[in-house]
């Protein structure tokens, strides 16, 4: 296993995920704003919205077992979501109930939870959820932390 690998994993998971949008396996940007908006519209029932996913690893710290030497690696994952905000219908619960969608297949994963690919996956978790500013536009924004282990050679 490596990062890669865990990054895949999850990228394949967020993007099983009924009606979850565009989904992107790394962090996205473009110069002109109307092109980074670009990168998160979409078509859900007929309606074009932003709706759209990025994938980061945000740290990768290591220790060791004490029972046997090897190394634990830890990646942590910030999978952020961003959703056109429509006050009028009621669209902030259509964005937590998609959030909570992902943490469920997440956490359902038996690729990040069988013991065998990985050491182990914590639980993930739900860490922010409000309005912001995307590309000019007032958006949901949420962020899912995800952390991966890895149990690897002592060497």
């Amino acid at each position: 296993m490596s990062e890669a690998t865990a990054r895949a994993d999850i990228y394949s998971i967020v993007s099983g995920v009924s009606s979850i949008g565009r989904v992107h396996d790394y962090e996205r940007w473009a110069v002109r704003w109307a092109d980074h908006l670009d990168l998160f519209k979409t078509t859900i029932d007929g309606q074009q919205q932003i709706r759209g996913w990025t994938i980061s690893c945000r740290s990768m710290p290591q220790g060791r077992l004490e029972f046997s030497g090897a190394k634990l690696r830890t990646y942590t994952y910030k999978i952020r979501g961003y959703f056109g905000l429509d006050d009028g219908s009621a669209s902030e619960k259509t964005a937590v109930a998609l959030a909570e969608d992902v943490v469920e297949a997440l956490d359902a994963s038996d690729t990040l939870h069988d013991g065998g690919s990985y050491y182990d996956a914590l639980p993930a978790s739900m860490d922010v959820f409000e309005p912001r500013l995307f590309g000019g536009v007032l958006c949901h924004y949420v962020e899912i932390s995800q952390v991966v282990q890895e149990v690897m050679d002592g060497t």
